[in-house]
């Protein structure tokens, strides 16, 4: 049986994700992980396998963020994925969690930006 404190987490995490994706009309999956690969919370199509999609979230994000050190660049805020039928995006939410969301390919990448930004930064003192 899980912890209530983890699904009071859980809870949360949900209603600031739909929230701050509400007006981000496009959306079509989110995930929110662990820096580690591991699924804390998401709403996927049950087709996909969560922890698959955790573990390349990670990686990528870790690779893009190394990079972007290597080059001077600072600190990484998000990754922008396109690609054939729609686009991603993976941001950083705290030191602990990556919020990943998936949107249709007709959406706007700012109000992408703006929904991540916008969940991310609730999601991150919560962690």
């Amino acid at each position: 049986m899980m912890d209530v404190n983890f699904e009071e987490l859980r809870a949360k995490v949900r209603e600031i994700v739909e929230d701050s994706t509400s007006l981000a009309t496009g959306i079509k999956a989110w995930m929110l992980l662990s820096k580690e690969g591991l699924p804390i919370d998401a709403a996927v199509p049950d087709t996909l396998e969560e922890a698959e999609i955790a573990a390349m979230a990670a990686s990528i994000l870790g690779v893009a963020d190394l990079a972007a050190e290597r080059m001077d660049q600072g600190q990484l805020e998000e990754v922008l994925l396109t690609n054939e039928h729609g686009q991603m995006i993976l941001k950083s939410a705290g030191e602990k969690a990556i919020l990943v969301l998936a949107a249709r390919k007709d959406m706007k990448p700012g109000l992408l930006v703006y929904a991540a930004k916008t969940a991310a930064e609730k999601i991150a003192p919560l962690l």
